[in-house]
């Protein structure tokens, strides 16, 4: 095929398509501009590295698509690869790429056709998100938590240096739901994992386990006293004021918690009951 008749075939295609040739971008359509977020109607990237144009967590894989492009011959394509586009705005288009090897100017190239799949990678990253995340809070629901744990007993039997749990229960919560409503229960809620989640590390987990119970994975463990690893979590919601909707009243939340060693040997199931009894038994300590 011509070169001449290439570049009318698809000219007007709704794939980006672009020509490479020892990692240079020789030529591109229309729908190759718009996916780098340059003029349709101007020069583009022509003249650019294809490396200067992906994003450079994606960088590393380039060098291998081409590669398998040509080893596949002329005229058949190499395995799909992804990467992104990233745009002089900042902003980045995920695409699917075919390539295969073209002559072009009288010398072998490389022909990309890039699928846009920004949006299919975001739904499923959005999906998987809502599976794993409680949806009030945003913090790791009781799946995702428990997963993290076994992989945190997985690093303890190389480290020596298991997690600790902390089981931590919004008290009254019932209360507050009957009295002022649910929306001020969720609000509740929401306060408290973000304070839960601005003392905890960054290694560390919190998830919302269910109802008014949040749970924390701190592995490691931290170099603190169990009493002052407690009473950090406890301080961080106890007394804190949590306006209720309207604007009108507020209400004063308080936490207790229960906070046991793990035991790699025990289901996480008992763990997290030993954890729940200890809550329980400082509740009722408190209270009396």
């Amino acid at each position: 095929m011509q070169d001449v008749d290439y570049r009318r075939l698809v000219e007007d295609s709704p794939l980006a398509t672009l020509l490479v040739r020892d990692g240079t971008v020789l030529w591109v359509n229309p729908a190759a501009r718009r996916a780098v977020g340059v003029d349709p109607a101007g020069p583009g990237p022509v003249g650019s590295t294809l490396e200067s144009l992906v994003h450079p967590d994606d960088r590393e894989g380039l060098a291998g698509a081409l590669r398998a492009a040509l080893d596949a011959g002329p005229g058949r394509d190499a395995p799909p690869a992804e990467w992104r586009f990233l745009r002089p705005d900042g902003t980045a288009a995920t695409v699917e790429v075919v390539a295969s090897e073209v002559r072009f100017e009288g010398a072998p190239a490389i022909a990309l056709a890039c699928w846009d799949v920004s949006q299919h990678v975001e739904r499923h990253r959005d999906l998987v998100h809502r599976a794993t995340h409680d949806r009030l809070t945003g913090l790791p629901n009781r799946s995702l938590f428990e997963d993290r744990w076994s992989q945190a007993r997985s690093r303890a039997r190389r480290t020596g240096r298991g997690p600790v749990v902390a089981f931590c229960d919004v008290d009254d919560l019932k209360r507050v739901n009957d009295e002022h409503g649910h929306l001020a229960g969720d609000e509740v809620l929401v306060a408290v994992a973000r304070r839960l989640t601005a003392v905890a590390r960054a290694e560390d987990t919190v998830a919302r386990y269910g109802g008014d119970e949040f749970v924390v994975l701190v592995e490691g463990p931290a170099r603190v006293e169990p009493a002052a690893l407690r009473e950090r979590f406890r301080g961080a919601v106890s007394g804190v004021q949590v306006p209720l909707p309207g604007g009108s009243s507020s209400v004063t939340l308080t936490c207790s918690v229960g906070l046991v060693d793990d035991d790699p040997d025990a289901p996480i199931t008992e763990v997290l009951a030993r954890a729940d009894a200890q809550m329980y038994r400082e509740k009722r300590a408190r209270r009396s």
